[in-house]
């Protein structure tokens, strides 16, 4: 699920168009953590990539703000972006330039750091059929900078670069087209001279795929499917020889889809964060729900009694580990098989290099997931064996508990959805524990900082019909508090070596963005209250608190500003709403915030 705003979808969406908490997962004898920090660095002066690093731990080495000094910092400018929509994603920074792609039409714009002006402004022809296709709004992730090109997508399929310095379009190529419901509002990654893009819209009845394409020349290079049989999908035998969980099984792809045409449907879409690993030369990322939402339609209750493994609907709801070169599938997980509940795994998931010993093993490379089915897993990442995955949040009812020996969930059976039947107070909600806000990591601390939700839903799967172009769920839901409604969100701090919850600031407003840490031992968040605020990483003590005009789906970042001093700057919408909804535009355009200290 891309969207937003859920709320608006809360109808009957098929029209194509006893909570008990779970006590903590108990880990055996056999595992032992060890190392807290990292030896990783993080973003400097500048901020290139969306996820700060190509690793994506959203980590600044800038030290000038601290707990000490936090509550001192002001807003130096505000940049009016003139876009009206959900401003997602986070701007660039190069040298003294803040680059801005906004909602659609997708404009790049650049910002003069030192005079607070823009420079210059990139609108690219786009087609207006892609916003009417696109499920959920006409947002965009963000952009990436190398080779003096900013890199970005456009709502209708196309990648386009730009110079950097002059605004000029240096090539563009139109990978798909809109009218047949695939659209893109991922964030790109730029890894050995290739830029990494995917598609977007699983509820649209297509097929997600992931591609390379050349730096220099956006020349396609590879394509990768994320549903169908091995050849499609680039499974090689070395991963069927190796595979931790799945050795030795054959176009899983195809063959856990009831038919061809189900997984030719199956949306499981990358329209989150991608990460890539340069010591291991891994690119990494998830993959969301399964199409069409309701499972029934995907395997018969008959057929999943039988044998759940061949309605897993693989690839859906997964995690992929790739050569970016060749495109080549290393490895891949499984989070939620046979998906009925909206579990995807489109968030990111960031490489770290921590130590965890698990059997007498020790496992130095790690890859941690906080996914929307409530369970936080530590990957070891050139493996993809599951070392911890115990519940992140307070509610957790779908499922039991996480057999890393199987890979496979233990699930409550009860609150499975079906077709025609409301299933009630389902926890982890169609959010998810944690949605795709992404979480950051401190090498300082050894901690993640991931903002989680307190929500659960009813959920009831309805019969769709398939039409090229439009939405294809089958579903009908709505969210409410789970148990303890003191809280909507949550900010956490969580130790992936030991798989657990140091401390959490809990947040009567959604924690609908990402965060951001810094070397000078703070983090930084926005709620839809709306407010960007900052607190002790150590502790989770609050620092810094400033009201926003209107609500922030955007990620915080940190750079230099021209006078060498450390800034963070958060984009804010234009519209301006609670959480129940009903927002609309108050003004020209979002805006970009910067801050800085006195």
């Amino acid at each position: 699920m891309t969207t937003d705003n859920p709320l608006c979808r809360n109808s009957k969406l098929s029209r194509n168009r006893r909570t008990t908490p779970i006590t903590a997962l108990l880990f055996g004898a056999g595992l032992l953590a060890a190392q807290t920090a990292s030896a990783q660095t993080g973003a400097g002066a500048e901020w290139t990539t969306a996820g700060g690093t190509p690793e994506g731990i959203r980590y600044s080495e800038l030290t000038d703000i601290t707990p000490a000094n936090a509550a001192k910092l002001k807003e130096e400018f505000a940049f009016k972006t003139g876009t009206h929509g959900s401003h997602m994603g986070e701007p660039l920074v190069v040298g003294k330039t803040l680059y801005v792609v906004t909602p659609f039409p997708n404009k790049l714009i650049a910002y003069d750091l030192t005079t607070g002006k823009p420079k210059w402004a990139y609108a690219p022809n786009i087609s207006e059929y892609a916003k009417g296709a696109n499920c959920c709004g006409g947002i965009n992730r963000g952009a990436a900078y190398a080779d003096g090109k900013i890199v970005f997508n456009l709502l209708d399929n196309t990648t386009v670069a730009v110079d950097a310095v002059t605004g000029k379009e240096v090539w563009r190529n139109r990978l798909a087209d809109p009218h047949t419901g695939v659209t893109m509002t991922v964030a790109p990654i730029i890894a050995k001279g290739k830029v990494i893009t995917a598609s977007s819209s699983g509820e649209m009845g297509v097929r997600g795929w992931i591609q390379a394409l050349d730096l220099k020349t956006g020349k396609a290079l590879w394509r990768a499917y994320n549903t169908g049989p091995d050849k499609d999908v680039l499974i090689g035998q070395n991963f069927r020889d190796n595979s931790v969980y799945y050795k030795g099984q054959v176009d899983q792809g195809a063959t856990s889809w009831p038919n061809q045409r189900a997984y030719l449907l199956g949306g499981s879409a990358a329209w989150g964060y991608l990460t890539y690993d340069p010591e291991l030369d891994l690119l990494f990322y998830g993959t969301s729900q399964p199409g069409v939402w309701n499972a029934d339609m995907r395997c018969d209750q008959t057929a999943y009694a039988k044998d759940p493994q061949k309605c897993a609907n693989k690839w859906g709801a997964s995690v992929f580990a790739r050569k970016p070169d060749t495109g080549e599938a290393v490895w891949a997980y499984q989070f939620t098989p046979h998906d009925s509940w909206d579990y995807d795994a489109a968030s990111e998931a960031i490489a770290v290099n921590q130590t965890v010993t698990v059997g007498g093993v020790r496992h130095d490379k790690l890859l941690v997931h906080f996914n929307k089915n409530g369970f936080a897993y530590t990957f070891d990442r050139a493996t993809g064996e599951v070392l911890l995955a115990p519940q992140f949040v307070d509610e957790v009812n779908w499922a039991n508990e996480v057999d890393t020996a199987t890979g496979l969930p233990d699930v409550n059976e009860d609150m499975r959805v079906h077709q025609g039947v409301l299933t009630e107070k389902i926890c982890p909600s169609v959010l998810g524990g944690k949605g795709w806000e992404p979480a950051s990591f401190s090498p300082k601390t050894g901690l993640f900082y991931a903002p989680t939700f307190n929500l659960c839903s009813n959920l009831e799967a309805l019969k769709a019909e398939f039409i090229s172009g439009a939405p294809y769920m089958g579903t009908d839901y709505s969210i409410g508090p789970a148990s303890d409604t003191s809280y909507a969100s949550e900010l956490i701090a969580w130790d992936a070596t030991k798989g657990e919850k140091l401390w959490g600031v809990k947040e009567q407003a959604w924690i609908y963005a990402g965060t951001l840490t810094t070397a000078g031992g703070v983090v930084f968040y926005s709620t839809k209250a709306p407010a960007l605020k900052a607190v002790d990483a150590k502790t989770g003590a609050p620092l810094f608190n400033t009201a926003l005009q209107c609500n922030t789906v955007g990620n915080p970042i940190s750079f230099a500003g021209a006078d060498g001093k450390q800034r963070i700057a958060v984009f804010s919408d234009d519209k301006c709403a609670a959480n129940s909804g009903g927002e609309h535009p108050t003004g020209n355009g979002g805006w970009v915030h910067v801050y800085k200290l006195p």
